[in-house]
């Protein structure tokens, strides 16, 4: 007897027009793993994950994350460099977003992965 189940698609493989025969060439692939290793850090994370919630200023985001202004500023910086995040300036003060909606998706594909029960046991049994 045949099966009738459709074979679903595998969710990790997804076909993309910026990643043809899913070659990446290695000054991309080091300028992504440069991002990555900047996100390695927990109040980097934290930083931006305020951010998502709209601009804030230094002062907003050090009292969120419990760091000091200063160390606060200097994870803005890096952040901004890496265009993470995006400053504007309103009156005297300075609040800073997140750059755009990519960065947002990576955020939140990442919460939603980490959130995932973990199915590899399903794939190995």
């Amino acid at each position: 007897m045949m099966s009738t189940a459709t074979k679903r698609p595998d969710p990790a493989v997804v076909p993309s027009a910026s990643l043809p025969e899913g070659k990446l060439d290695r000054d991309r692939a080091e300028e992504i793993a440069g991002i990555f290793h900047l996100l390695g850090e927990p109040n980097r994370l934290s930083i931006l994950a305020a951010c998502m919630a709209g601009p804030r200023s230094v002062n907003d985001l050090a009292a969120l994350t419990g760091m000091s202004p200063s160390l606060t500023s200097h994870h803005l910086r890096l952040l901004k460099a890496a265009r993470l995040v995006r400053p504007r300036r309103q009156g005297k003060f300075v609040h800073y977003a997140v750059h755009d909606h990519h960065v947002t998706s990576v955020l939140l594909d990442m919460m939603e992965h980490v959130a995932e029960p973990n199915q590899t046991q399903d794939m190995e049994g």
